[in-house]
């Protein structure tokens, strides 16, 4: 079942995964969806996630005539970028399922269901909080003002 994302030109976006789209964009991209060491890298790395969509976007991108510097310009500003990754998740979710591939399709959906928590962390009004207390001068989470400075690099021991 294909995921699709939009850009933010509208232009959507279809993310589908076969056995030889697997293959082709592991020979292009040296990365394997069924190699435990690949796997990690690409849920590690929202380059190398964006980088696995252009692959599977390609003939899309050309028969749009958008090259990949302008496919990654119709990524940015808002959550374009985590759309086109998410796609991709759901998409690995569901190709695992269908191959009984169960390991890498429960990793996979605790590895999407747990960005999408965090990223509603840094959404949330605490996490505004947190973030004016920081430049505000307190400690860390809690809203204690930091020490002033003495000028020294290391406190005096005398």
């Amino acid at each position: 079942m294909p995921h699709t994302f939009n850009d933010r030109n509208g232009n959507v976006w279809t993310v589908a995964l076969t056995l030889g789209r697997v293959r082709e964009v592991r020979s292009k991209f040296a990365l394997d969806v069924f190699n435990e060491n690949d796997w990690t890298r690409l849920m590690s790395s929202l380059l190398d996630r964006l980088t696995y969509v252009w692959w599977l976007v390609k003939e899309q991108a050309d028969a749009r005539d958008i090259s990949i510097d302008n496919f990654d310009l119709l990524l940015c500003s808002d959550d374009y970028a985590e759309k086109a990754s998410d796609a991709l998740l759901d998409e690995l979710i569901f190709f695992y399922a269908e191959l009984g591939q169960t390991k890498f399709q429960k990793l996979t959906k605790a590895y999407r269901t747990g960005t999408a928590k965090e990223r509603e962390k840094f959404r949330s009004s605490e996490f505004e909080q947190l973030l004016t207390r920081t430049i505000n001068g307190s400690t860390s989470f809690t809203s204690e003002p930091l020490p002033e400075s003495t000028g020294e690099i290391l406190p005096s021991t005398s």
